[in-house]
């Protein structure tokens, strides 16, 4: 069983709406406001800011071909932390459970872990053609491989 115990269900914070038809958008947990996010790798380098204080990134899952979506927000300290987990099949990779706090919900097929603090001080990406990774902030939809090729990229807060 893909959950090691019963888990609370509650109505995830997926908004069914779109900006120009293709960015969902978030209701975001409350994070820092004023930081930018900065995404450097192969040579290229962007900065975005977080008015909302939280950013996402949905990828298509290199096993299970089904896309992958995460939330992240950025707190007062600048870290950068996952607090929401969603996709749509479980397998390879996936968590096997729920940890202290997390909740989990299923919803139109998608399946969706909230309540996450995973903190980092800087995120690492690896972007490859299979994965097709998209950065999701400040309104914006970015391809991260068109931009940054196959290969690593870091992502920090900064003010």
């Amino acid at each position: 069983m893909f959950f090691a115990r019963p888990v609370r269900f509650q109505a995830g914070l997926l908004l069914s709406a779109a900006l120009g038809g293709l960015l969902p958008l978030t209701a975001f947990p409350a994070g820092a406001r004023g930081w930018e996010l900065s995404v450097a790798g192969n040579g290229a380098s962007l900065r975005l800011p977080l008015p909302a204080g939280g950013f996402e990134l949905s990828w298509i899952h290199s096993v299970e071909r089904t896309e992958w979506r995460e939330t992240y927000v950025v707190n007062r300290a600048g870290e950068i932390v996952l607090v929401a987990s969603e996709f749509s099949s479980g397998g390879a990779g996936l968590p096997e459970g729920v940890g202290e706090g997390e909740t989990f919900s299923l919803k139109d097929g998608r399946m969706r872990i909230e309540g996450r603090n995973v903190r980092l001080r800087d995120l690492k990406i690896r972007l490859s053609d299979v994965s097709r990774h998209f950065l999701w902030a400040a309104g914006r939809r970015v391809d991260l491989n068109a931009r940054f090729g196959e290969g690593v990229v870091t992502m920090h807060a900064a003010p």
